[in-house]
């Protein structure tokens, strides 16, 4: 073969070597790219988990030492009525709720009837999902006022507070109950002085009314009213259904 032959045949090999070593350092750089674009992602894809976790866990815990009101129980329930009454009936409200107030309107008086016949016990949830900045966080300011009656005066007076605000409930759109009327209405009901307006003021059942909150949602509720007799849902809240499904739950 030729010298310049020979020559050319070595510098083509020469390079082909080299375009296929150039090509493997190419195929290995990308790799390792891929590599730390994945462990790269993999981080923030664990950042944002936990970050997802820590605002879960602020927006829904409470404090361990958080207040509760007396006369609660299982840690959040308002129980009205007779121990001895035959049937529950479980409310699940919010202050700021239209549709509870017209169940209030339509139903309350023939439920306080069947409560003090002692056929009733009431076992009320209370909620606080609608509030707004409008309406000053009224939801939470108004079931926290309600805390501060039951802690106070006891059920019965709750119950007085509890019909006093629906049947004064201000506008789903309006400002809401100033502390002040809350505290009105908490005299009214028969929970009265100075503790009783620094405890409406300073939210002292704040946490608590997240706590309760978030008990209904536990329960398995996602609307208000929810009505449930001796366990199960009530699905005409009339006074006429609330009545038969009471008789029906008391007779067996």
């Amino acid at each position: 073969m030729p010298a310049e032959t020979t020559r050319r045949s070595n510098r083509e090999r020469i390079a082909a070597r080299r375009a296929a070593e150039a090509a493997a350092r190419a195929r290995a750089e990308r790799r390792r790219r891929n590599i730390r674009g994945g462990i790269v992602a993999g981080v923030v894809v664990l950042i944002a988990l936990v970050v997802a976790i820590v605002v879960q866990t602020h927006r829904t815990s409470t404090s361990a030492t958080a207040a509760t009101p007396a006369h609660v129980v299982d840690g959040t329930v308002i129980v009205v009525g007779s121990t001895t009454a035959p049937v529950t009936v479980d409310l699940y409200e919010d202050f700021q709720c239209p549709n509870c107030k017209a169940f209030e309107a339509e139903s309350g008086s023939t439920l306080a009837q069947l409560i003090a016949a002692g056929t009733v016990q009431a076992h009320y949830h209370g909620m606080a999902f609608l509030d707004t900045s409008a309406n000053n966080a009224y939801s939470t300011r108004a079931l926290n006022a309600a805390a501060v009656v039951l802690s106070t005066a006891g059920p019965d007076a709750f119950q007085a507070f509890h019909d006093l605000l629906y049947a004064n409930q201000p506008a789903e759109t309006g400002k809401g109950l100033t502390d002040e009327q809350l505290i009105e209405y908490a005299g009214q009901a028969g929970a009265t002085g100075s503790a009783v307006q620094a405890d409406i003021h300073d939210l002292t059942y704040g946490d608590w009314v997240k706590k309760s909150t978030d008990q209904a949602s536990k329960d398995g509720v996602t609307q208000t009213p929810s009505v449930f007799v001796a366990g199960q849902p009530l699905t005409d809240i009339s006074a006429a259904g609330l009545s038969a499904a009471v008789s029906s739950a008391a007779a067996g």
